[in-house]
């Protein structure tokens, strides 16, 4: 009976949660926005890091490889219409599973990264990401600030897995 009362209740939270935005106005000038995601690679190239713009093949929306402190990562983008209109993004790094990659793990990263979330996911990968809603744009400073915040974290979680079991990086679609 329990878990029933639990799905109930998820699913009544669900349907009151609101619709994801799209990002409907045009970018502005001088802005970045998942919107207009050439605008995101130009803004990652701008802080100083490469940015290779492609498609998901597994979401059909834009994605953007780049680089940092010794990590490929992705930057996948969401609430997108049709691969457009995106309202989001999220930075990503996924961990192939070396039998490491634990609940204790992960909690032990969030228990001090404000920002940054790791998880063990279904496969027992460990992914690392930061998210950042882009509705209205963000301008130059404020991204390359972001920007600055993923490498920095990409540093800490260097110094994480000396201090941890360090797994193997795995490039994985979102």
């Amino acid at each position: 009976m329990r878990f029933i009362v639990t799905s109930l209740a998820l699913a009544a939270a669900a349907f009151s949660l609101p619709a994801f935005a799209l990002d409907e106005e045009p970018c502005g000038k001088g802005m970045v926005c998942a919107s207009n995601p050439r605008s995101v690679a130009d803004a990652v190239q701008a802080a100083g890091y490469k940015a290779v713009l492609l498609k998901s093949e597994t979401t059909g929306n834009p994605m953007i490889e780049s680089a940092a402190n010794g990590y490929n990562y992705s930057i996948f983008f969401y609430e997108c219409e049709d691969g457009k209109k995106c309202g989001s993004i999220q930075f990503q790094i996924s961990f192939e599973d070396d039998g490491a990659n634990t609940l204790e793990l992960a909690n032990k990263w969030n228990s001090n990264k404000r920002f940054t979330q790791m998880a063990v996911s279904d496969d027992k990968s460990l992914v690392v990401s930061y998210d950042v809603a882009t509705i209205g744009g963000l301008n130059a400073k404020n991204f390359a600030d972001v920007v600055d915040w993923w490498a920095l974290m990409l540093g800490e979680l260097s110094k994480f897995f000396k201090e941890n079991p360090a797994p193997v990086a795995a490039v994985k679609e979102s």
